[in-house]
């Protein structure tokens, strides 16, 4: 598992402390970080199409479970899948469905669920502005 997670705060806003609990930066396979924000699996909207991290949080560390994206179709609240999840970490700049399955890939890629050189060859990776 290749994946990396940095706090908002770390990055960005060092002066503006309470963003670091609401924003997380996960690094795909490409070296692109997406932010995403932060939800507990209890207080995440329905967010169709959108692409996000289930999370262990065990301190200040984070460590990415699962990485997927929410069904076009989803009404009401999360799956009970999500409910193993500590937090549910969801990026909401690939506005796009071809661009939200880009960021997907990237990071799916980074957690090691899937194949580079497969996925190279099926659907190539696209430069997503964070």
């Amino acid at each position: 598992m290749n994946i990396h997670g940095t706090p908002f705060l770390e990055t960005a806003a060092k002066d503006i402390p309470e963003l670091s609990e609401r924003f997380w930066f996960w690094r795909g396979a490409s070296g692109e970080n997406y932010i995403h924000s932060v939800y507990t699996p209890e207080t995440c909207p329905p967010l169709p199409g959108a692409v996000y991290v289930g999370v262990a949080r065990h301190g200040g560390l984070r460590t990415a479970l699962e990485v997927g994206r929410f069904s076009p179709h989803l009404e009401g609240g999360l799956p009970s899948a999500f409910r193993h999840f500590d937090e549910v970490h969801v990026h909401l700049l690939a506005r796009e469905p071809g661009a939200a399955e880009a960021v997907r890939r990237d990071l799916s890629i980074a957690l090691g669920d899937e194949d580079e050189l497969e996925t190279k060859s099926a659907f190539p990776l696209m430069k997503v502005a964070a």
